[in-house]
């Protein structure tokens, strides 16, 4: 009789409804698993790659020259305009609390301005004061002037509603020439300036921990498979 039901094709052992039971669950689980992650690295690389921050764009440079030295070394009052994007990319509004600016020669730092007011104007200029600094380049004479570059690096933060922006303006000239009380204004230009937030930063570095600690997970998955599959059989 037992012959006649194991040659039956109607009779299947329980076992093997077990394990392709536990195929599927296991194969369905792991599936939904590989959709959700192919969803969160998509997400990560377009985090990094969607600004969320505003511009600022430089608009022009202003030179007011109070003294000068044979030796070509200039004190000026300095001054940088900026144009002030108060929208991000996601249409919202940023409020800002602060403006720092900061202007380095060669590495070294030659002044710093601060600016506290509950709203920024959308335009805006950095005043530098009493600044001591050389030429880089010389570009010729006006007048019974000698006229030349300086090439300078202007770092910025801003204060925001729950975060703080950073921006790089990258090397910003100015003209200096040697007459007393010279004036000089270099023509308008437009420089997009980086700038990043501290916020946005943080947490493109914690999800691309997570991404590694996740892909790191994911490796050993299959083996796993593999294994609880070899031991429900």
């Amino acid at each position: 009789m037992e012959d006649q039901k194991n040659e039956s094709p109607l009779y299947y052992p329980l076992d093997d409804f077990t394990s392709k039971s536990t195929y599927a669950a296991a194969t369905t689980f792991f599936a939904f698993l590989g959709e959700w992650m192919i969803l969160f690295i998509t997400f990560s690389i377009a985090l990094f790659f969607i600004p969320l921050t505003p511009s600022f764009t430089l608009h022009s440079a202003s030179t007011s020259v109070l003294k000068a030295t044979p030796q070509s070394d200039f004190t000026a009052n300095l001054g940088v305009s900026f144009f002030v994007d108060n929208t991000n990319s996601l249409g919202g509004t940023i409020n800002y609390a602060s403006f720092n600016a900061s202007l380095f020669h060669r590495r070294q730092r030659l002044s710093s301005f601060s600016l506290q007011q509950d709203t920024l104007p959308t335009t805006l200029q950095a005043k530098f004061h009493n600044v001591s600094l050389a030429i880089d380049e010389w570009g010729g004479s006006v007048g019974a002037s000698s006229c030349g570059f300086a090439y300078l690096d202007l770092w910025f933060s801003v204060d925001v509603e729950r975060d703080k922006l950073q921006g790089h303006c990258g090397q910003v000239k100015f003209e200096l020439c040697s007459s007393y009380g010279a004036t000089n204004v270099a023509p308008s230009f437009l420089a997009s300036c980086d700038v990043y937030s501290a916020l946005v930063h943080k947490i493109r570095l914690g999800v691309l921990l997570f991404l590694i600690l996740l892909l790191v997970s994911a490796a050993p998955v299959p083996l796993l498979v593999e294994q609880f599959l070899c031991f429900e059989s």
